[in-house]
Formats: structure tokens, sequence, C-alpha cells
């Protein structure tokens, strides 16, 4: 095995090589946001507090009464009925804003709530100031970054100069104090737990820490939050610890359904988010949280994502986790661009859910800078179902112009779904430059393309440039016990190609997973040695592999040329491996195996670096992702 020195001295002329040749330079992110910090881990997952929390408000519209009164006899109807005696609010934002004390409970009858006293606010004076969603549909929303703190452009002062640092800033969201202060600028239901933005803490500080919001229904449908793209995010729960979410549905927002962000301590449980631009329920840079039991569908990124999760296992060198910070289980999310998703996806432990009928299944990267947490590590995803993702939505929406037209008019709805980024059509698992991460016994079926794809992301395209952290991704990933092209009821249904590897890394292996086929198929160029005995070697050569994806990661839906790059399948729906079904593992060979040894000589490692290095190119040209 070749040493981390000799990783260095291959390292070091590389990143002079890239920088010298001003290949890297400074990138969007993968999820646009203001930096933000992780919590400092002494949180804890909430508790629901049922449906008869002495502290509450009760939310209603004025046909509640009769969609109560069309619910079945029960005790479920007979409390909404109480309930609805109590109603004072027909906005939850002003429910919310009543709270006076820690942990109450906002009740929302059935009925659907579009917020319009908020969604129609148009910001005044300093929030004016702050530049807001484009107007043109081919563009993607842009945001700008604070102008200052609170106390330096108070009202009455130079707006003039505001407006223009607005202008002059970069496409980043607002800062905490600018989204404090302005909470309607972009956000239909805001909630900010921290009343001192600017005394460097992120912890929760007043009387909205531990608020639930509970749909008081049936089932989600019953009580539904419809932004119709009034506002960036729907519900943003911003420093909130301790916030619940439980049981209504979420729609029709340009960006989140669901924001949490730095927050320790949230559930979000029995939550329907549906037909939003990019994604469904988002959490960013917070710890102790758990998303269950809910559903995502028609979003343009994706359904769940747990981004820049709390790194707590990032100097951790086992690779058992230690804890997690993120759980997400029993949901459902399909028909999206991919069902779950997270740049810096950390400590994350996904089990027991479906991720399906989308043009990929999982994914996880180190590939976009800015992200809290990177490289990203010791996330668990197992006993999930991740199949039949071979939704081609590039070729029916975004090819034919649907995704030209203005949110409100492509037909979100209807089941329209708009790709925000290149995911490559009929991919079950992608893993991007992680490490540590635990893949196992998992039914991974019915993905056209891969089963599961790892590839190697340099520290440059995160805008890390120690030559010592250039091979430091895409390291001790274990595959283990996955039943590809099976399914749980035990009948087959072929992956395109089980596991997909551009053979570079340390410390990976796949062992004890069974195939449709015998024995899993691969496109290894040497077979990596069992977990036990340390897993791959260090092979950089290879990384040329990485080198057909430069076209399609110049991807940009809002460009007619770029929506579908030359020299670029990812866009091409797969061949069906069921057209082939008949054939047995014989006569589907698996790739050659070679004894688990070796290396690449430095040419071809320059060569296949530089290859993939060239793709950091195309990346910084493609639009942000948020």
């Amino acid at each position: 095995m070749r040493s981390s020195r000799f990783r260095t001295i291959l390292a070091l002329p590389l990143a002079a090589f890239l920088l010298g040749a001003g290949l890297v330079t400074t990138s969007a992110s993968a999820h646009e946001e203001r930096p933000a910090v992780f919590p400092d881990g002494t949180g804890s997952v909430p508790t629901y507090l049922g449906l008869d929390n002495a502290r509450h408000r009760v939310v209603c519209k004025a046909d509640s009464d009769e969609l109560i009164a069309a619910m079945p006899a029960g005790p479920l109807k007979q409390r909404n009925k109480a309930l609805l005696e109590e109603c004072r609010f027909a906005s939850i934002q002003d429910a919310v804003d009543s709270i006076s004390h820690r942990r109450t409970s906002i009740y929302v009858l059935p009925g659907v709530y579009m917020e319009r006293k908020w969604a129609g606010q148009e910001p005044t004076g300093y929030c004016g100031n702050l530049r807001t969603a484009s107007k043109n549909p081919l563009a993607r929303t842009s945001y700008v970054g604070s102008l200052a703190t609170p106390t330096e452009h108070e009202d009455g002062e130079d707006h003039d100069t505001a407006r223009e640092e607005a202008e002059n800033a970069s496409p980043i969201a607002l800062s905490y104090a600018d989204q404090y202060r302005c909470r309607h600028n972009l956000n239909l239901i805001a909630i900010f737990g921290d009343s001192t933005p600017t005394d460097g803490s992120i912890t929760c500080n007043n009387q909205f820490c531990g608020t639930q919001i509970v749909g008081t229904g049936r089932r989600p449908s019953d009580v539904t939050i419809d932004n119709r793209f009034a506002k960036l995010n729907a519900i943003r729960a911003d420093r909130v610890s301790g916030i619940l979410l439980r049981n209504f549905r979420v729609q029709q927002a340009e960006f989140n359904a669901v924001y949490i962000m730095e927050t320790d301590g949230f559930v979000v449980d029995r939550l329907v988010a549906r037909a939003n631009d990019e994604y469904g329920i988002l959490a960013f840079a917070s710890d102790h949280g758990v998303i269950k039991n809910s559903e995502a569908y028609f979003n343009g990124d994706s359904g769940i994502y747990p981004g820049s999760a709390s790194d707590v296992n990032g100097t951790n060198t086992a690779f058992k986790a230690k804890r997690y910070s993120i759980e997400i289980f029993n949901n459902n999310s399909h028909h999206n661009m991919v069902g779950y998703s997270g740049t810096a996806g950390n400590s994350v432990f996904a089990h027991d859910n479906k991720f399906h009928h989308n043009i990929g299944g999982m994914t996880t990267d180190s590939l976009f800078p800015g992200h809290p947490g990177l490289p990203q590590d010791h996330a668990r995803w197992t006993r999930n179902e991740i199949y039949s993702n071979n939704q081609n939505y590039y070729a029916k929406y975004v090819h034919t112009g649907i995704c030209d037209k203005p949110m409100a008019e492509r037909g979100y709805m209807t089941g329209v779904v708009c790709p925000v980024i290149p995911v490559p059509v009929g991919t079950g698992i992608v893993i991007a430059g992680g490490n540590y991460n635990s893949v196992d016994h998992n039914w991974i079926y019915d993905n056209w393309r891969q089963g599961t794809m790892q590839i190697w992301v340099p520290a440059p395209l995160r805008d890390e440039f120690d030559p010592t952290k250039l091979f430091d991704t895409s390291n001790h990933n274990h595959y283990v016990g996955n039943k590809m092209g099976i399914a749980r009821d035990g009948h087959l249904a072929h992956n395109g190609v089980d596991f997909w590897w551009d053979d570079e890394g340390i410390g990976n292996c796949w062992e004890a997973n069974t195939s449709s086929r015998g024995a899993p198929t691969d496109n290894f160029v040497l077979q990596p040695r069992s977990c036990a005995a340390g897993g791959s070697l260090l092979l950089p050569g290879l990384v040329v592999k990485d080198a057909g994806f430069l076209g399609c990661l110049q991807y940009n839906r809002a460009d007619p040329f770029w929506r579908d790059p030359p020299d670029c399948n990812w866009f091409d729906t797969p061949t069906n491996p069921a057209e082939s079904a008949g054939r047995l593992a014989a006569e589907e060979p698996v790739a050659p195996r070679a004894a688990a040894v070796g290396g690449m000589g430095p040419g071809l490692l320059v060569s296949g670096v530089a290859a993939l290095l060239l793709v950091g190119v195309a990346v910084r040209r493609r639009p942000t992702r948020r």
C-alpha cells in the first residue's frame, strides 16, 4: 500500500499545476446560504406534546367547521370540535407571533392556509433594499448577502448606499441578522429562535424555542400550507431548538417547503412536501434531528436534504460512527430529481425509507464549497428500498421548454419536475467524494444505469488548496450485504451495473452483496481487498474514468444550449435491463477481476487527475445549486 507521503508527493505538482493554470477558481455552492456553524450539540430530539398541550394556540379557516363535520366520528373529531371553539387566529404566522412561552403548540385545524397577509407583503425601507428573487422566469432565483448588521443601516440613513451594496453583493442568502429583521422578504412563515442576532451565538434564547406546529386532521392532506410561489421558503425555522412540525402538507415554494437551519433538536413527522422548485424538506447545519413518516414528491432538487449535518464524527478515523446527528426513517420520496441528497451530509442515519421513481435515488457529496463539515463523512444508509430511479425529467420537461415558463405556470402540481442540477438518469446511489459511509443491507434494484456509483472529488473543487488533502475523499466506504437487482418481495429487476467505481480511494470495500445476476456486476479494474483486510489501495491513475462527466456538469436548465450539453449521455434514458432479463449471469459476465494489488504510474495519474479537474472548470460554469 502506498504511503501518505507518496500521496503528498503526487499531490504537490498537481496542485501547483492547477493553481498555476488558473483551473481552480471560486465556485458556487451546492446549497446557497449564509456562512453557518454547527450547534454545540447540547440539544436533544424534541418529544411530541400531543393535542392537549396546555400552552397552545388554535388556527382555523372559514370552512374548518365543515371539514371537521365531515370527519368520521371518534376522539379526533371531538378534539377538533373542541379546538374550533378556541380558534382565535386565521393565520399561522399570527399565532406564532403571539407565543409568550416556550414549548407552545400551534394547532392548525383542517383547511388551506395561504397566509395572504404575508405572501403579499412587499418589503420597504432597509428590507426593501435587500435584493430578492429575479423576475426573469429563465433565471435562477438569486439572493444577496447581508448588507450590514441591523444597527449599521437604520431607516433614514443613506439607502442609496445600501442599494449599491446590494447590487454589488455576491448572490448568497441573507445573514441571520437580516433574516431576523426582514423575516418575510424570503419566508412565508418564519420562526427565529435567536433574539440576539449580533452576539456571535446561535443558541435558541427566546419564547419560540420548542414550538410545535401540528395539523389536527386525520392525515397530512387535511391541512395544506400553500405558498403559491409567493416566497422563497414556505416555512423557515432558524435557530429554533426543539421545533416540531407534524401532520400537514406544504407546497409550491420557490426554494424549500420546509427549511430548518442552525437548530439543535428538531422533528419533522408526517409531512407531505410537494411541487417545490427545489427542495421538499431541508435541514442545514443542524443536530439532533429526525425526519420521519413523511412523503416528498414533484421537487426539482431533492425530496429530503440533510445538508451540512452536524459533523459530530469529523475527527473520527474509525469506520463506526460515534453517534448520528440526523436520523431519517419511514419516508417515501419519489418523483423528484433525487429522493435524498446532502452536500456534507455528515453523520446521517437513513434507514427503512423508500427512494424510488426519481432521476436518482440517493446522493451525497463533497463537491461544493461553502458547506461546513466538508469533506462528507460517516453516513449510514441501511434497509432502504432504492428502486426504479429512471425518470427522465430532462428530456420531458427541460429540453421541451416547459421549464422555461414562470414557476407557477409549469405544472408542478400535476407532476412537472424541473431538475436543478445534472444527475445521471437511472442511478440508485451516488457518493461523490464521501468518506466512512456504510451502504449496507439495502434493496437496490431496477436502476437502469447503475445501482451505486462512487467517484473521487479532489479537494480544490471545494476550494481547499492544501496539496496534502488532494486525495482526502472517496476513502473507507463499505458496501455490505446489499441485494442488488432484487426487490424486497424477492422478484428480480436488474440494475444496469450493480456497482460503478472510479477505482480511486483507499479502504473502500464491497462484500457479501447478492445480485439478480448471480455475482454482482461492476466496472472495477482491480478488485479491492475485503473490508477486514483494509479494502482498496491507492489507484489514483484510474480517475480518468471520470473524464466523461465534463460535458454533463455544464448543464444549465436556463440556457437553451447547455440544458442538453454535447457529448453527455447522463440525460439519455438508459436501456431497461429487463429487455434482456432472460439472460443468465453466465451470459452477462461480471467485469474481469484482478489481484488486489497495484497502483498506477504517475504519468497516468497526471492525465487522469487533469482530466477530472477539467471537470471542475465545468462545475464552476454551471448554475448555482442551493
